[in-house]
Order: C-alpha cells, then sequence, then structure tokens
C-alpha cells in the first residue's frame, strides 16, 4: 500500500512465535494542528494493510488556518494474526494541506491463543 505517514506506531506488544492473536476491536484516536483533515489510518501486518477511517470529533478549535481537529474510531472486526508478527499504524495525511502537527494512539483488543 502506498499512503503518505503522518505518523507510524508500532504496538509494543508483538505476537510471539507460535501464538495466534484474534483481534476484536482497533481503536484510535487522533489530532491535527492547522486545519488539515487526515485520510484512514493503516494498521500493516507483514505487508498487508487495513484500512480504518477517521470520525472527526466536534467542531475544529477556530481561527480555522490553525484550527485543532480532533478525530476518532472504534471499529469491531475478526482478524488472525499468526506469530511472530509486529502490529504498525500509520495516520494517512488525507485532505492534509495545513496539518502543522499531528498526534495520537492506537490500541487492539483481542485474546491470545496457541497455534492449532
Amino acid at each position: 500500500m502506498d499512503h503518505t505517514s503522518l505518523g507510524r506506531c508500532v504496538l509494543p506488544d508483538q505476537v510471539p512465535s507460535g501464538k495466534r492473536l484474534t483481534i476484536e476491536t482497533v481503536t484510535g484516536f487522533y489530532f491535527t494542528d492547522g486545519g488539515g483533515m487526515l485520510g484512514s489510518a493503516f494498521m500493516d501486518i507483514r505487508g498487508i494493510s487495513y484500512a480504518f477511517p477517521w470520525v472527526e470529533c466536534g467542531a475544529p478549535i477556530p481561527p480555522l488556518s490553525t484550527a485543532r481537529r480532533f478525530f476518532g474510531f472504534n471499529h469491531a472486526v475478526r482478524l488472525y494474526v499468526d506469530g511472530p508478527a509486529v502490529l504498525q499504524f500509520d495516520a494517512d495525511g488525507g485532505a492534509g494541506a495545513g496539518i502543522d502537527t499531528a498526534d495520537g494512539e492506537y490500541s487492539v483488543t483481542g485474546y491470545l491463543e496457541a497455534l492449532p
């Protein structure tokens, strides 16, 4: 997947060898300064990208030329990740003309079990 990342986040916990992570939810929140909008968040697992659209939360804090915007998402999913694996997120710069600063966090929930 070819997209421009505004920020990369590698989750601290990895999927160990011999285990399978079943992901049940993917959550993210972000803010941008400068008035720009975000594109999708991409979760990359071994070169396969999963896109999660952001929802803008509330009106931008004026003035619009330097506005701070808040975004979030919480998606119910069913993704299986066999270890060893690292989960990485990238925030895509959508209509990002004017994004001066961007920052956020991601999390996944699910459970770890032995590979069948």
